[in-house]
């Protein structure tokens, strides 16, 4: 498969990786980490606070039970998704598209991941819509650029 390019058995995982540096070389050798559901909990022991630091979350996926062309539809469907993690804080960032997708790709994957993150937020933290603040696109290391700001009255008195 095209879409992946080495596939690592927990025990080996576990065996080869124990230093930092193993690890840490090995969070900058891929982009993504796609983990089968039956080892994922066990992956944060595993793989340490440097993965999860840098919001390199393996991608939790089902793969027994599948073969051939159904394993690889299984696989680049998961290599196409995102992953939603909530955090302590008040803000969340999902990655929602690549650079080369169109832009009109990239609006449908923000207003569907969106959909689903506040969707998400409301069963956890009982947080709607009229709550949200803002939200913000960036690109790599640049600066974020905000397409929706809500301003309450008072906001709005204080700008004036």
């Amino acid at each position: 498969m095209p879409c992946i390019a080495k596939v690592l058995g927990y025990d080996k995982l576990k065996r080869e990786f124990k230093q930092y540096k193993d690890k840490r070389s090995l969070l900058k050798e891929y982009d993504l980490f796609l983990a089968d559901l039956r080892v994922y909990k066990m992956l944060p022991e595993c793989l340490g606070k440097e993965f999860y630091a840098h919001k390199k979350f393996p991608c939790p996926i089902k793969v027994h039970g599948f073969a051939g062309k159904e394993l690889e539809a299984q696989l680049n469907k998961s290599v196409a998704t995102t992953t939603f993690m909530m955090g302590n804080g008040p803000n969340y960032s999902i990655r929602v598209g690549k650079t080369f997708q169109d832009a009109k790709d990239v609006a449908e994957n923000v207003l569907a991941s969106l959909k689903h993150a506040i969707a998400v937020m409301g069963v956890h933290d009982d947080i709607e819509f009229a709550h949200v603040c803002q939200a913000t696109l960036r690109c790599g290391d640049s600066p974020e650029l905000p397409f929706y700001n809500f301003l309450t009255k008072e906001d709005l008195e204080a700008c004036m």
